[in-house]
């Protein structure tokens, strides 16, 4: 019996050997890539007025040791335009992201993402704008006090 496990276990052992080496191969490591290095992936305007324009920029660096190239940045909405640095940005460079956000629509809090497509060793990334979106008729009920009093019939 101890004939028939051993060179059936050998043989075993060989083939994960074989199929973890060529699974490392195939998929590159984050030390042969570019890597993005981001300040901040949330960034929350605060307070913002129905109607306002408000824009940031998300700066970030590439740590790793390949040229980083964004293909592409998805806004989650028509309400946030973008623009990115375009040319590759070379290890230990620095680049940007500049997200506006067109606060025309509803009220309350307001979160978007931006889905970022590049050569990086994570290809999508997603990074955040969030505010808290006031319109005139929010902010003038409740910035008296005394309207707000409940009142019981």
């Amino acid at each position: 019996m101890k004939r028939i496990y051993f060179p059936a276990f050998i043989t075993l052992a060989f083939l994960i050997h074989i199929s973890a080496h060529i699974n490392a191969q195939a998929q590159p490591s984050a030390k042969d890539s570019a890597v993005f290095s981001f300040k901040e992936k949330i960034y929350n305007f605060g307070n913002v007025k129905q109607g306002e324009k408000v824009t940031h920029e998300f700066k970030f660096k590439n740590t790793g040791n390949k040229p980083l190239v964004i293909s592409d940045v998805v806004k989650g909405c028509g309400c946030t335009t973008v623009r990115w640095t375009t040319e590759p940005i070379m290890p230990g460079g620095e680049g940007a992201i500049w997200a506006t956000f067109n606060s025309n629509i509803g009220y309350g809090h307001i979160m978007k993402p931006l889905h970022i497509y590049s050569n990086a060793s994570v290809p999508q990334f997603d990074i955040y704008i969030q505010c808290e979106l006031l319109n005139e008729k929010f902010i003038d009920i409740n910035s008296d006090s005394a309207k707000n009093t409940l009142i019981p019939h």
